[in-house]
C-alpha cells in the first residue's frame, strides 16, 4: 500500500477566513456539487488530478452542459462587445481597397500577414455586429429576466429609497429543464463586482458551475441595469 497526499482546492468570496472555511466545508458535503477534483501526489512527488464526477457520473449531466453553453455565449457576446471597430473598419477597408484594385499594390496594398491575422481575430470576435452599440444590445436583449433584491423586487422601482437599495441581482438565461441563471453581489453604485453561474435540473436544487470565468461574467453583467 502506497502513501499519497489528497489536495481539494477552492477560490472562495467571503467576510472571513472562517466563513471561507465554512463555505468551502458546505460545498465538501452537498452531494451534488461539481467540486470534486482533487490533486493527488505520490511518493515520487508525481501529481494527479482526480476527477471524482466522472467515475460517478452514469449519464450526461445536460443541466451542466447548458451551463457550459451558456457560459460560451456569454464569452462570445463580451469578445464582440471589447472589439476595437474602429480598428476593424479600418482594416476592413484597407483590405477592401486592395482586393479591388490588384493592379495597383502601390497604392492599395494588400494587409500585411499581422494586419491579416488582426483583422481575422477582430472579424471573429465581432461576429454579426457592425459596431459596439449591436454588441451592447445583444447581450441586453440575451437574458430572459433580471431581477435584483434586499427584497426582490423590478430594477425601475421609482419608489426605491436608500434601505431598498439592492444588494445582489439574478440574470435568469434560459429556464424550464435545465435552467441557468447567474447570481451576483453589488456594490454601493449598484454595480456588479461579484458574480457566478448557477445551473438546474428538473427537481434538482441550484448548483454551482466553476468553469466560468468571473471578469468575463462581470463585464457582461455590467451592461444592466441594477437600480443602484
Amino acid at each position: 500500500m502506497s502513501e499519497y497526499r489528497v489536495k481539494w482546492d477552492i477560490d472562495i468570496y467571503a467576510d472571513t477566513p472562517r466563513e471561507a472555511a465554512e463555505k468551502a466545508l458546505e460545498i465538501q458535503r452537498d452531494s451534488s456539487s461539481t467540486a470534486t477534483v482533487f490533486r493527488v501526489f505520490d511518493e515520487d512527488g508525481s501529481i494527479t488530478l482526480a476527477d471524482l464526477a466522472e467515475t460517478e457520473m452514469t449519464e450526461p449531466n445536460y443541466a451542466k452542459e447548458q451551463a457550459k453553453a451558456q457560459y460560451e455565449s456569454i464569452c462570445g457576446m463580451v469578445a464582440a462587445l471589447e472589439v476595437d471597430y474602429d480598428r476593424l473598419d479600418e482594416l476592413r477597408t484597407n483590405a477592401q481597397a486592395a482586393e479591388a484594385n490588384p493592379d495597383d499594390p502601390e497604392d492599395y496594398p494588400p494587409l500585411d500577414a499581422d494586419d491579416q491575422a488582426e483583422y481575422e481575430a477582430l472579424q471573429a470576435a465581432a461576429g454579426d455586429c457592425e459596431n459596439q452599440d449591436a454588441a451592447r444590445d445583444r447581450i441586453q436583449e440575451d437574458p430572459l429576466s433580471v431581477q435584483v433584491r434586499s427584497g426582490w423586487h423590478s430594477p425601475c422601482n421609482d419608489r426605491m429609497d436608500e434601505r431598498q437599495a439592492p444588494e445582489e441581482f439574478e440574470i435568469l438565461l434560459c429556464t424550464g429543464g435545465p435552467a441557468v441563471r447567474i447570481m451576483g453581489e453589488l456594490d454601493e453604485c449598484g454595480q456588479p463586482y461579484r458574480a457566478w453561474l448557477e445551473y438546474q435540473d428538473w427537481g434538482t436544487p441550484w448548483i454551482r458551475y466553476f468553469g466560468a470565468d468571473q471578469d468575463a461574467l462581470l463585464t457582461y453583467c455590467r451592461e444592466f441595469y441594477f437600480g443602484g
